[in-house]
């Protein structure tokens, strides 16, 4: 997870300031101040912070909306009213509903956090043997951002049976 040096005007890619997703920045933390200015901007470091927690946003998300209620109207199917995963609480383990939620979380990451390279998304299951009462995904791709292309990974466990969601760094 390194960045290369310098840009090529000299500066450290570690310098370089990047917006944040747009929930934080529509976040006012400090409504009294009228100007922000470059508060709103972030450092590389912050940036893979900013990701994490967007992708942690999704996962405690619930989109309550059935892809087949907003056939035809485009808008809304590619609106925050889809952000977060489908509610999987009381679900069943098994093949089918791990491939289905698998294949959903990837496109959730794909559409609502586009700083990571569509290409690179990979969401695996992991298996955990016996466990029924979870489903544990790992979830990898390079941030793409100006001159930052670094792979992240994150482990997901979703909690069947609380509908709870924890995600992880992978190290």
């Amino acid at each position: 997870m390194s960045v290369s040096a310098h840009n090529s005007d000299g500066t450290a890619k570690e310098d370089v300031l990047y917006k944040p997703f747009t929930l934080k920045r529509l976040t006012d933390h400090d409504p009294s101040e009228q100007s922000e200015g470059s508060r709103t901007l972030i450092t590389v470091k912050q940036l893979r912070e900013d990701v994490f927690d967007n992708i942690d946003m999704l996962f405690n998300s619930r989109s309550h909306a059935s892809m087949k209620d907003l056939k035809g109207y485009q808008e809304l199917e590619n609106s925050v009213l889809s952000f977060g995963i489908s509610d999987f609480c009381g679900r069943q383990s098994s093949t089918s509903s791990r491939e289905a939620l698998r294949e959903h979380i990837y496109e959730q990451i794909r559409f609502f956090e586009p700083r990571l390279d569509p290409s690179s998304i990979i969401v695996e299951f992991q298996d955990k043997g016996s466990d029924t009462s979870s489903l544990e995904f790992k979830i990898s791709g390079n941030i793409k951002v100006k001159e930052v292309n670094e792979e992240v990974a994150f482990i997901s466990r979703l909690n069947l049976e609380s509908g709870g969601a924890d995600l992880r760094l992978d190290t």
